[in-house]
C-alpha cells in the first residue's frame, strides 16, 4: 500500500500543474503575472512566490486564490517587463477593447493603470463571478472611476483585484485562460 501511495505522489508531481518560471510561458502573450496583497490577506494559490502562471501539458493559464482581508490582486505589465522592473508606458490608443476569458467565484475589478501611477483609484471595470469559463469583451471606454480620465496613449499594466471573498466559499479565486487586446501584440 505504501508503494502505491508513493507511485501516486510521484505521478502527481510529474504530470500535475506546475508553476512556471520559463520566460516563453504566457497567457495571451503576457509572460509576467505577479500577485500582490495586503499584510492580512492570505495567498493560497500560488502556494509560494508571486508567479501566478500555471502549466499542464500544452495549456497555460493564470490562477490565484486569496483569503481576502483588504485586497488580493494579480497584474501583468503590457510590455512584459520582469517583476522587479517598473512597467514602462505603452500606447494602446489604436486599441478599442480587451477580451478576457476567465472563471471566478467572486466579482472582481479589472484596473487599467496609467504609467507610473501606484495605488489609489485607477480606471476600472467590475466583472461578475462566473462558475463556468466565460469570455467577455469590454470597450476601453467603460474603464472609468479613476482620479483622471483614462489616457490610452500612456498605460502600463492591468490589475485584476479582489476586494472581498465569496461569502459561501470564504475565499476569492480567479482563473484567466486568455487575454486579447485588439490591435496590440505583447512584445
Amino acid at each position: 500500500m505504501r508503494n502505491i501511495a508513493g507511485i501516486l505522489l510521484l505521478l502527481t508531481a510529474c504530470v500535475g500543474p506546475k508553476r512556471l518560471s520559463h520566460p516563453s510561458a504566457s497567457v495571451g502573450g503576457f509572460t509576467t503575472w505577479q500577485t500582490g496583497h495586503d499584510a492580512q490577506t492570505v495567498q493560497r494559490i500560488p502556494a509560494t512566490g508571486t508567479n501566478a502562471l500555471v502549466q499542464r501539458g500544452d495549456s497555460t493559464w493564470m490562477q490565484v486564490k486569496f483569503n481576502v482581508r483588504e485586497y488580493g490582486e494579480v497584474s501583468f505589465p503590457l510590455a512584459n517587463t520582469p517583476p522587479d522592473v517598473e512597467a514602462p508606458g505603452v500606447d494602446l490608443s489604436g486599441s478599442r477593447t480587451i477580451r478576457i476569458t476567465y472563471k471566478a467565484n467572486q466579482a472582481f475589478l479589472v484596473q487599467l493603470r496609467q504609467t507610473g501611477v501606484h495605488g489609489g483609484i485607477q480606471n476600472h471595470i467590475e466583472l461578475p463571478a462566473s462558475a463556468q469559463r466565460t469570455t467577455v469583451t469590454v470597450p476601453f471606454t467603460q474603464f472609468t472611476g479613476g482620479l483622471k480620465p483614462l489616457d490610452l496613449s500612456d498605460v502600463a499594466k492591468f490589475n485584476f483585484a479582489f476586494l472581498s471573498n465569496n461569502v459561501a466559499a470564504g475565499y476569492a479565486e480567479l482563473v484567466v485562460y486568455n487575454v486579447v487586446i485588439d490591435h496590440y501584440t505583447a512584445p
